[in-house]
């Protein structure tokens, strides 16, 4: 049960994320980039603390935002990315995506997440 809850959770958070960033890779400025900084940031705060410490994940994190600030600083001069920057902004999506679906549940957050419903209904 918490195993799913756990997995749900993350799918929840990488669906948000994967919009942001199919914006911003259809050509998306900086309200797009700021929608992506927010989800990055409740990402590492909110569901953080249901992950073992794995800095891989920090790191990820930090190498997509800047992956994908260049490639809006690119969109909003009118300059079409270069195929580099893509590649460049699809392979850290992908690093980020494989460090959070390979992240292990911490004890502690498990604990937090079975009895979620138990808060709910206090």
């Amino acid at each position: 049960m918490a195993h799913a809850t756990f997995t749900a959770k993350i799918d929840e958070m990488l669906g948000m994320i994967e919009r942001a960033l199919a914006a911003i890779e259809q050509g998306g400025g900086q309200p797009e980039l700021r929608s992506l900084q927010k989800l990055l940031q409740e990402l590492l705060i909110n569901c953080m603390r249901l992950l073992e410490r794995n800095p891989g994940i920090e790191a990820a994190a930090a190498d997509l935002y800047a992956a994908a600030s260049v490639v809006v600083i690119d969109s909003t001069r009118n300059a079409p990315p270069l195929a580099r920057k893509l590649r460049l902004f699809r392979e850290a999506h992908l690093r980020f995506r494989q460090r959070l679906t390979a992240a292990r549940p911490s004890e502690h957050g498990t604990n937090i997440v079975w009895r979620h419903h138990e808060l709910l209904s206090a």
